[in-house]
């Protein structure tokens, strides 16, 4: 009897024409998305619960270290931005790249810069190479040079 069911089940071809259904995906995002909503719902009125059984004291106290939090974070970021000041007037770096780094870390900032900083040669040196003669006409070529060396010393 066993044997029977086996052969039956192989004998069986797979329906070659059928597909698994897809995935309506929008549709689960909508439903992720109603779910999140429900969260979030949720979340605020225990939030409102919790508030209304605090009395008025702990309410002050919630107030009173939120601001404390608030103001120390005020005063590390005026830390920062006045270390980052004092760094690029000492070390000639623009205060626009040590804005965003940490304090500890200005100082291998400025090293690290200073060290990949490559000189600037000249515009004579870059654009002419030639040696004019003396009373000869300077070409086209030493005139931009003369130019743009003017420009870059200013």
């Amino acid at each position: 009897m066993a044997d029977e069911q086996v052969q039956e089940a192989q004998a069986q071809p797979e329906p070659q024409g059928e597909e698994k259904p897809r995935t309506d995906w929008k549709a689960e995002a909508r439903k992720w998305e109603n779910l999140a909503k429900k969260g979030k719902a949720a979340e605020e009125e225990l939030a409102k619960l919790k508030e209304a059984q605090m009395t008025e004291q702990e309410k002050a106290n919630a107030r009173a270290e939120k601001a404390e939090q608030e103001l120390a974070a005020i005063k590390a970021e005026q830390e920062r931005l006045t270390a980052a000041r004092e760094w690029s007037a000492k070390e000639a770096v623009p205060f626009d790249l040590l804005e965003f780094i940490a304090a500890d870390k200005m100082e291998d900032f400025c090293k690290a810069y200073k060290a990949a900083q490559v000189p600037i040669p000249s515009a004579a040196s870059a654009f002419s190479t030639r040696i004019v003669k003396e009373g000869a006409k300077p070409s086209t070529r030493d005139v931009f040079a003369q130019f743009a060396e003017q420009q870059l010393n200013r």
